[in-house]
């Protein structure tokens, strides 16, 4: 399957698409910091490529870090404050 970056998915079409519940979708797109593209409704749109590295990384026994994903994904979030404060 050809996936293009941002591939707009609900976590209800990724979980027909991954074969999972959508609450296991929800579930990784929280712990693992999948990319929000923003709100369909009352529901999230997260990236697919980011759901179907995690799900892979998960599948293949790798570990899953925030690098996982490619160069993009390494500066998916900002520093926390606790790091900007100043001593």
């Amino acid at each position: 399957m050809n996936v293009t970056p941002y591939t707009p998915v609900t976590a209800r079409g990724a979980a027909r698409r991954l074969e999972r519940e959508p609450c296991t979708i929800r579930k990784w797109a929280s712990r693992y910091y999948a990319r929000v593209l923003g709100r369909a409704g009352r529901e999230t749109v997260y990236d697919y490529a980011d759901l179907a590295t995690i799900e892979w990384c998960i599948w293949a026994g790798h570990p899953f870090t925030r690098h996982a994903g490619g160069p993009r994904r390494a500066t998916r979030r900002p520093p926390s404050r606790r790091s900007m404060t100043v001593k």
